[in-house]
């Protein structure tokens, strides 16, 4: 098991129990291009988690830090999610309702730190996503999208939300997609009973998915119910051990994939607490996977300990993090389509998780980390 004791020093990674909130991943048939809105999942594809093919080192490159400029303003209590593009990493801190923005060299671009009730700034930054040149974040209590410019952060706009957003991604040309988690509270403004919305450029509304009873909800929160790719996006909530993978374009519009665990959350208790806070012998996919190229980043919960695991889709292999290796992985907060991306908040954190198997650092990181700094851990895939 992969750093059965992390979870003494991470604690804010140990699960938030919210009325209503739940961890699985949503599976169903998203079919964007349809109009039948299917309740049942019915899943493409099914992967055996309790069989392992082999060690994550099989599949793993290189594994690289990067050191953060060093500044007091970029400060983040932990990332929550990390957004690469060919340029520039946004990494967010949604407890801070901050994202730090740096080069791919490690040199501090800006904050976008702007929480007010001015022109241009926001009550909290629930999630966000980038498309072009623009930063999109969602703010529920102002009932808004907030556009910045992607590489200054400069305020551009702000558009209402039809919708009480959990995540945000781009989806095609000028749409995106949203997702809505019910957490067992009434909404604050009215919407329909759906998981996800499919929106135009000023974040209308377009169609709706997956649709939920009245007395749904999922009984813990998740910071990002979407991973996106060049091509499609992921998306996993925890009504099921899964994901549905939404295509941008191409004749199938999506492809469901069942995470079969050994001892799953049964169906009738996924909405109940103490199927997640480890009191009863359940497992469950914690995170919706991380994408780089054809492998998923897997991170499954069991007995409040973490177990993660790569899935390569060409080989249809499951890979384990090895009892015995020194390039063990866990805490991937995103992906750059080449790297698995992990943050390393300061030397405390680092020191502890290399006892359990984390790559050693070099030595600029190491002497970056002393000196209060954090850093990237890139994990280059074959």
């Amino acid at each position: 098991r992969l750093f059965q004791s992390v979870a003494c020093i991470n604690n804010e990674r140990t699960m938030r129990i919210k009325c209503g909130w739940g961890w699985c991943f949503v599976v169903s048939c998203l079919m964007v291009a349809c109009t039948e809105k299917k309740k049942d999942f019915v899943p493409d594809e099914v992967v055996q988690m309790d069989v392992v093919g082999g060690s994550i080192g099989e599949v793993l490159d290189t594994v690289v830090y990067l050191p953060l400029e060093l500044s007091e303003s970029a400060a983040l209590s932990r990332v929550h999610k990390l957004w690469a593009d060919d340029s520039l990493y946004f990494l967010a801190d949604f407890n801070y309702s901050k994202i730090a923005v740096y080069a791919h060299d490690g040199k501090l671009k800006y904050v976008l730190d702007k929480r007010g009730h001015g022109q241009g700034e926001y009550l909290e930054i629930r999630n966000f996503t980038v498309d072009g040149d623009r930063l999109y974040t969602i703010d529920n209590f102002q009932h808004q999208i907030h556009i910045y410019g992607k590489n200054t952060g400069t305020y551009v706009e702000s558009k209402p939300a039809d919708v009480i957003a959990s995540d945000i991604a781009a989806f095609g040309k000028d749409g995106f997609l949203l997702a809505a988690i019910p957490n067992g509270q009434a909404w604050a403004v009215e919407q329909p009973k759906n998981l996800v919305f499919q929106t135009d450029g000023d974040f209308k509304v377009k169609d709706a998915y997956f649709p939920y009873e009245e007395a749904y909800c999922e009984p813990l929160s998740r910071y990002s119910y979407f991973s996106a790719t060049d091509s499609s996006v992921i998306f996993g909530s925890f009504r099921f051990d899964g994901l549905t993978e939404i295509m941008k374009s191409g004749k199938q519009a999506a492809h469901s994939v069942l995470m079969d665990l050994k001892h799953p959350i049964p169906e009738g208790l996924r909405a109940k607490t103490e199927s997640y806070d480890g009191s009863l012998p359940y497992e469950f996919v914690a995170q919706t996977p991380v994408v780089c190229r054809q492998y998923w980043f897997v991170e499954v919960t069991k007995d409040k300990k973490s177990e993660c695991y790569v899935y390569d889709r060409h080989a249809g292999k499951l890979y384990g993090n090895d009892g015995q290796a020194t390039d063990r992985m866990a805490f991937i907060v995103g992906s750059d389509g080449t790297h698995f991306i992990g943050y390393v908040p300061d030397k405390a954190y680092y020191e502890e998780l290399v006892k359990f198997g984390l790559h050693k650092a070099d030595s600029l990181t190491e002497e970056r980390l002393e000196q209060g700094g954090s850093a990237l851990v890139l994990y280059r895939m074959k």
